[in-house]
């Protein structure tokens, strides 16, 4: 692989490595005691963690097309910085995210992603808690991303959400029965318009579900769930893409354990109903599925499956789609300094009341190396594959880069 930095590439590498050698040294020295073993900077109550990622690759395919595939290296910058306040079991943070990729040989794919959050967490007795988060994104959706038409376009499309969501928790550790109410709202905008018709995927969506668990065994819990979903597309009533506007109904029952023969995870099963408000489009119902297991063999190995189904919007394409998701995830620690990721995933999208369907792999292999306790160097590959029933939504891209982790 051919890499050619740019004068940014190469200062932000001296700056991490610069950092580390620094901190090393500050360590080494017995100096500053006011960061944690984690990164972690106290400043007056306030516990700050700053991190930086820094990836220079290959994309072999950036515009995911299916035909006159573009080939590009890239840089990509992700900062973070979180800023809590813990206060007497209470917990008030707030978190900023970003990603920034110039593509040297294509930079009409170039884009900056953003993430703005708050939360609030607080334990008002010892049955009672909660947690509020407020989000802010500013996002894209790369050339051919949106998976629902064939119409290729020249550029990325750019949008914000604003979201907010509330869980409430009652029943203390170890109680027999235990209650959790979350509800919450995002909204969906698009800025850009390059593609024609993005403003009609604009929408509101609302979410309220409760869940119960009953303490079957010490480490065992039965869920029992139940919610309801409202999406509302803002675009004029007149129009007749505005019969999407929905209301899902999800029911699941399930098993929640820890630590029982080495595992940890959930897995629920039920049913999502979709109702048209107008009645212009058929009501459809479907099994549902979620499952989240992870079994540790070893304390320095651990192997991650997780297993979904459910309802999606389908942008226009027949009403909706049902999505199926299976990603089986290893990791393992051969030394203290290196540790290796593999992962594979499969996925189907079928769409109601259409013929269109869209099949998803991808794979992932992912080897680093811990300089030292501010700086972790690594290699990482990564596939993804998509055939559809529409010959402009197959495409296959392949991802190589190496990646420099840095913290305080």
């Amino acid at each position: 692989m051919s890499l050619k930095l740019s004068k940014v590439s190469v200062a932000v590498f001296s700056v991490l490595l610069a950092g580390a050698a620094t901190a090393a040294d500050m360590q080494e020295q017995g100096g500053d005691k006011s960061n944690h073993a984690d990164g972690v900077i106290n400043a007056g109550g306030f516990e700050i963690k700053p991190t930086l990622s820094l990836a220079i690759g290959k994309n072999d395919n950036v515009g995911l097309a299916s035909a006159a595939q573009t080939s590009s290296n890239f840089t990509r910058l992700s900062p973070t910085i979180s800023i809590a306040m813990p206060t007497h079991g209470q917990l008030y943070s707030a978190t900023y995210s970003g990603i920034y990729a110039n593509y040297t040989g294509s930079t009409i794919d170039n884009f900056n992603d953003h993430n703005f959050g708050l939360a609030a967490k607080n334990d008002w007795s010892t049955r009672i808690n909660s947690l509020v988060n407020v989000d802010y994104n500013k996002g894209h959706d790369g050339r051919n991303e949106i998976k629902n038409t064939g119409i290729p376009s020249a550029f990325v499309e750019l949008w914000h959400t604003t979201g907010v969501k509330g869980m409430a928790h009652y029943g203390a550790d170890g109680a027999q029965g235990q209650f959790e109410l979350t509800a919450g709202q995002i909204a969906k905008r698009y800025d850009s318009n390059n593609r024609g018709g993005t403003q009609l995927l604009d929408n509101d969506a609302t979410n309220l579900t409760g869940a119960f668990f009953y303490k079957v065994a010490p480490a065992t819990q039965m869920i029992f769930q139940a919610g309801t979903t409202k999406i509302a597309y803002r675009v004029a009533p007149a129009l007749a893409i505005n019969n999407r506007d929905s209301t899902e109904n999800q029911y699941m029952v399930g098993v929640k354990w820890d630590a029982t023969a080495k595992t940890t995870g959930s897995i629920k099963v039920g049913q999502v109903n979709k109702t048209f408000n107008l009645g212009l489009q058929p009501s459809s119902t479907s099994t549902a599925w979620d499952a989240n297991v992870t079994w540790s063999p070893l304390t320095y190995s651990n192997v991650n499956l997780t297993l979904a189904q459910k309802a999606v919007e389908s942008g226009g394409t027949g009403s909706f789609m049902i999505s199926r998701d299976s990603n089986l995830n290893w990791t393992h620690e051969w030394s203290s300094q290196i540790k290796s990721a593999l992962s594979v995933g499969d996925g189907l999208d079928t769409y109601k009341n259409s013929t269109q369907v869209n099949k998803r792999q991808t794979y992932g292999a992912k080897l680093s190396y811990s300089v030292n306790r501010w700086l972790n160097a690594g290699v990482e590959y990564q596939n993804s594959k998509r055939d559809s029933t529409l010959a402009a939504l197959t495409n296959t891209q392949a991802i190589t880069m190496l990646v420099l982790d840095g913290t305080l």
